[in-house]
């Protein structure tokens, strides 16, 4: 019994933080939703051990060549930072029922007030033990560990450990396949550095590409459109889940003022029924919806491509992008402002203050929305982009607006009335333009960026989520009379497809088709590489839609990507390997048919073949996939 504890004390001696990666290894037995991992993914399981180690033996090198009130800094620093993200990983379990390390990460260094708005408004005296006892237990195993370690430690053992922590982190870092099988302080430490190489490389590379894209003369040929040319206002609703909009059935009437506008203009009102949005992030829905290309295709052809506004722009259109959001995350303003705008509104542009997510209030957003409109309309035709961000989760929405009472146990009201909000600025668009004689030649489509599992069927966060209940969205097109006598034929297939699979990234064909500039010879030849379709012409409803959240603009610590045709779709996750879902007799998603034993239809099987070519042809496909 001596000789175990002698053997005890002197691996402590050498490794005096062993314990404290013990402690992540507990929180994630504690967290991590699956345990069916392959050969492959144990191996980074393990491997993500080991450099946990390496990286808080490193740490404690590095404070062995401190004294004093430094040492204590860094040592308390260094477990209070420990011990908060460990309370984030908790709170986001409870909230998001998703291991989140990753997530916990982004939102503490990119999103801090939306991470700090969850863990207030889902209050638990659990989050502040774990953040108390954390930072005891660091501390006091740091602490300890100086004491005993002394005698172990020489230079040659500070060198290489330094050598050992940096190699460490450039390794997790700069591989992004199986990410998410790391014990949470290595998925940290990585994604620490993926953050870090994105803002410091990423942007600078994205802009360099950015300058790569064509002029306008690559894009249009024609002659410039004219004073009497159609106009377009593109609404891009944050996070609107389909089943919360009364539009689409929901029980609590959350879109009352766009109901209104339906029911008094039923002939100028198209809504889409089987629409999905190619990722479930932001980040990566908004370059495919302003695109045309899934997120699926090369990071350069996603820079070098033209956007909505490039291709309206070159035509003559007076062009803008106003948002109620941050641009300055995931290099979103390098990405989107560049000379294809006459004016671009982002937070990071405005003196407004931050209310939800890293957003303004929307009405700040609608008045420079208005303000934009009016002074156009003085100058020409215009394409104006208006994103909301009151419908972020959790939601916001000021008290002279609420239906709902947010202060009592209803978890539903803010969210809710946050819908309430959005359709109460929509009713005042719609108000504007009537006043203002715009509304006989203004076109307005109106689109959700990606959708929100709030009933919380698959217990998965949104970004991990390629399920309906995440990733259906409210798609609707209001075109006042004029536009459609010039459209013809092409309006009725826009009814006709109203109830066709769709996806964002067919809103922009089908909008230069709106406007009439698809038949310049240069445009076409841009539409004909495009993913997406103009829903004024014909559409497959078995076409294969991509659904991916892994882009040249983020990467996430858990991999996936959906593939749908008409009702069936497969997922493939990396913890679990493909599913196939049949969404008309199954529209929750419960049943898997490829589960043992299950006898697949033809068409089934005919989807996974399909899917399997479509993945063996693309390559950021093939990186992610899991079999």
């Amino acid at each position: 019994m001596r000789d175990k504890f002698t053997a005890g004390r002197r691996l402590l001696a050498h490794c005096p933080l062993l314990p404290i990666t013990a402690l992540w290894l507990l929180i994630d037995v504690w967290l991590r939703p699956s345990w069916d991992l392959r050969f492959m993914q144990w191996l980074w399981w393990i491997a993500s051990i080991v450099f946990s180690l390496v990286m808080w033996q490193g740490a404690f090198a590095a404070s062995r060549r401190m004294g004093g009130w430094l040492q204590t800094a860094w040592v308390y620093s260094a477990a209070l930072s420990a011990a908060a993200l460990v309370m984030l990983a908790v709170a986001f379990h409870h909230i998001f029922y998703t291991w989140p390390t990753a997530y916990a990460m982004v939102h503490m260094l990119r999103e801090p007030r939306e991470a700090w708005g969850y863990i207030r408004d889902g209050y638990d005296p659990l989050y502040w033990l774990v953040l108390v006892v954390g930072t005891v237990y660091i501390v006091g195993w740091w602490r300890w560990g100086l004491r005993w370690a002394l005698p172990a430690y020489g230079r040659v053992q500070h060198g290489m450990l330094s050598v050992l922590c940096v190699a460490g982190l450039v390794l997790f870092g700069a591989i992004h396949r199986h990410a998410s099988f790391m014990v949470p302080d290595a998925a940290i430490a990585k994604l620490a550095v993926d953050l870090g190489v994105n803002a410091a490389i990423g942007g600078v590379r994205g802009r360099l590409l950015q300058a790569r894209r064509p002029a306008p003369a690559e894009i249009y040929g024609g002659s410039p459109v004219g004073a009497a040319a159609p106009n377009l206002i593109l609404v891009i609703g944050e996070s609107v889940a389909l089943s919360r909009t009364g539009l689409y059935g929901y029980a609590r009437q959350t879109t009352p003022r766009l109901a209104a506008v339906r029911d008094a203009r039923p002939d100028d009102w198209v809504q889409l029924e089987r629409a999905v949005a190619n990722a479930s992030a932001t980040k990566v829905a908004l370059p495919a919806l302003l695109s045309g290309l899934f997120p699926s295709r090369e990071s350069v052809e996603q820079h070098t491509f033209p956007l909505l506004y490039h291709y309206v722009k070159a035509a003559g259109y007076k062009t803008a992008l106003i948002t109620s959001q941050s641009y300055a995350w995931n290099n979103l303003e390098g990405f989107f402002l560049d000379a294809g705008l006459d004016h671009a509104f982002t937070l990071e542009r405005s003196d407004a203050e931050i209310v939800n997510s890293e957003g303004m209030d929307d009405r700040r957003m609608l008045a420079e929305g208005l303000a934009t409109i009016d002074r156009f309309a003085q100058e020409g035709p215009f394409v104006v982009v208006l994103q909301f961000n009151c419908t972020h989760y959790p939601g916001y929405s000021p008290p002279e607006v609420q239906v709902w009472d947010e202060s009592g146990g209803d978890r539903d009201a803010r969210y809710d009335n946050s819908i309430v909000y959005m359709d109460h600025l929509l009713g005042m668009l719609f108000e504007h333009l009537d006043e203002t004689g715009l509304a006989d030649n203004t076109s307005v489509v109106f689109a959700a960026d990606h959708g929100e599992d709030l009933g919380v069927v698959h217990k998965l966060h949104r970004t991990d989520s390629y399920y309906q209940t995440t990733i259906a969205v409210p798609v609707f097109f209001v075109i006042p009379e004029r536009q459609r006598q010039r459209l013809g034929a092409g309006f009725a297939r826009l009814r006709s497809n109203a109830g066709v699979r769709t996806a964002l990234t067919d809103l922009v064909p089908t909008a230069l088709d709106l406007l009439g500039l698809s038949g310049d010879a240069k445009v076409k030849r841009w539409l004909e590489q495009l993913d997406g379709r103009s829903l004024l012409r014909p559409v497959a409803d078995d076409r294969l839609v991509v659904v991916v959240n892994t882009d040249e603009h983020v990467r996430w610590s858990r991999k996936g990507y959906a593939i749908l045709a008409g009702d069936l779709k497969l997922i493939n996750y990396s913890w679990t390997g493909s599913m196939l879902f049949d969404l008309a007799s199954d529209a929750l998603e419960q049943r898997d048919l490829l589960e043992a034993g299950a006898v697949l239809s033809p068409e089934g099987r005919q989807h996974v073949q399909r899917v399997a070519e479509l993945v063996e042809q693309t390559a950021s496909l093939r990186e992610i996939h899991t079999d």
